[in-house]
């Protein structure tokens, strides 16, 4: 019972304490005095300007009325998103179990994010949500454990190849599906693939699991009557590997047939490469095809296509 007490009151009781500090400091500092200091602190480490809307704080979490980021460095330049509805999340007793006070950083969490909606130029979205169950954090990733999901209501993406440059994860998850229009650009080839600068989305769905530091990707579903998506595979978190696999799924238009193309996704999350060799090949035959029925056609283009299939 002694030791108990002790732990009691060297650290429980003060990490309750400087809790109910901030909860008191928060209600009693003018909120906007709050908001105007996050923003200039969280922007200059971002290199953008931040509008933080009214704000919400507790002890099991914090919701967020509107946020507008910009694009770097300031407004002028544009906006990079704004977003409505923010709700952050946590478990106390995640967050304690996995204070480490020596090297003042969290090693463990779980929690909820969530965004009623969410705009940028390239993305919209709504019902955005993640949750997750985390061990072993560090800033490399190596040791990660845990699992995560990820949900989100109707959705739109425009023009992908922009919406790809600007992060990361979107250049993984749409690789494939660009390979697959610079592809039908050369006119040779039908994979029925729709005009996807509107991309309308019903719904997606991610599950991934985390051991020691590779993710492995259940299940990364967009459901979308124009063109749908599925990607299972893993990520080696540390050194950044990936091997994917990607199922495309389009129904039969009056102009094209219905699409079902498997892709394979390697190289890393900077980096990543498309594997286009069965496509090359069906290409190749159907370049072939096109010449011996109508010569006089596909004779113009024809060296120019053999190159770029195999560039």
């Amino acid at each position: 019972s002694e030791v108990l007490r002790w732990i009691l009151r060297a650290f429980v009781f003060p990490v309750l304490t400087l809790l109910i500090i901030l909860v008191v400091a928060f209600n009693f500092i003018p909120q906007s005095e709050l908001r105007a200091f996050a923003a200039k602190e969280i922007g200059r480490r971002m290199d953008r300007q931040m509008d933080i809307g009214p704000m919400h704080w507790g002890l099991r979490g914090l919701s967020i009325d509107e946020l507008k980021v910009s694009e770097v460095p300031s407004f002028q330049f544009g906006t990079l998103f704004v977003a409505h509805g923010i709700r952050v999340g946590w478990d106390l007793r995640s967050l304690w179990e996995g204070l480490d006070i020596r090297k003042k950083s969290v090693t463990q969490s779980s929690g909820h994010f969530h965004i009623e909606d969410f705009k940028n130029p390239h993305y919209l979205a709504h019902d955005f949500s993640v949750h997750w169950s985390l061990s072993g954090i560090d800033s490399s990733l190596g040791h990660l454990n845990g699992w995560a999901k990820l949900d989100q209501g109707p959705g739109l993406l425009q023009n992908i190849d922009r919406l790809m440059a600007t992060t990361p994860s979107a250049k993984i998850a749409l690789a494939p599906i660009l390979a697959l229009m610079n592809l039908e650009k050369l006119g040779i080839l039908k994979l029925g693939l729709p005009d996807l600068k509107h991309w309308p989305i019903q719904d997606i769905r991610g599950r991934y699991s985390f051991k020691n530091g590779r993710m492995t990707i259940e299940q990364f579903a967009i459901h979308s009557p124009q063109l749908g998506m599925g990607t299972t595979g893993t990520v080696e978190l540390g050194s950044g590997n990936l091997l994917l696999d990607t199922q495309l799924h389009a129904a039969q238009t009056p102009v094209v047939g219905a699409l079902d193309v498997k892709l394979r996704v390697t190289g890393t999350i900077s980096n990543p490469k498309v594997d286009m060799d069965s496509l090359k090949k069906k290409a190749f035959r159907a370049t072939v095809s096109t010449l011996l029925e109508n010569p006089g056609n596909a004779k113009k283009n024809i060296d120019a296509a053999i190159k770029n299939l195999f560039r």
